[in-house]
């Protein structure tokens, strides 16, 4: 069975401060869906890393405090109906591997600003305003996924394809999200 990307919620709320943190792992598949020693594993795997890191950590006080999921979405979803429209997450969450849910969301908030001041009734405008951005975002949930799943191969193979496509693959990837939505 493949090792899989999960995110790690951590939370404490025992300081003047209550924090939290999310970061992402690549998890062992015996170690799935097993909570008990979730916070003796997360230590051990960040053995070595900075004082921040250690800080936040020794905060961390249970398993019970460390929130595991799979970093995906679920693909298709209406965006709206009558005169309802959802934007951003709502409608379309991704993997945050190319850290564009907020960019998706204010491009949303444009293009449906746009449609409305078209002046068409509001039925068509926001089905103008979903017909325009399906296209775009279906791209980069794909692109998102194709990270996803590029972070989960063995570090061999993954640092490998990085090595020898890394900064022509990050510029493809991005380029075209400078065209206007």
């Amino acid at each position: 069975m493949p090792y899989r990307r999960r995110k790690v919620r951590l939370k404490y709320d025992r300081s003047p401060k209550p924090a939290s943190c999310a970061i992402e792992l690549t998890v062992r598949p015996s170690d799935r869906g097993c909570r008990s020693g979730r916070r003796r594993r997360l230590v051990e795997q960040f053995t070595g890393f900075g004082a921040p890191v250690q800080e936040y950590l020794a905060g961390v006080r249970c398993d019970g405090d460390i929130h595991c999921a799979p970093v995906e979405w679920l693909p298709a979803i209406a965006w709206g109906s009558g005169r309802v429209v959802l934007i951003g997450d709502a409608a379309h969450a991704m993997s945050p591997m190319m850290g564009q849910g907020g960019c998706m969301a204010i491009e949303d908030a444009c293009v449906l600003a746009e449609e409305l001041d078209r002046g068409s009734d509001l039925p068509a405008a926001l089905a103008a305003f979903a017909e325009r951005r399906q296209q775009r975002v279906n791209w980069v949930r794909e692109q998102s996924q194709a990270l996803t799943e590029l972070v989960g191969l063995p570090a061999e193979v993954r640092d490998r394809a990085i090595r020898e496509r890394g900064t022509s693959a990050f510029y493809d990837r991005y380029r075209p999200l400078t065209a206007r939505p």
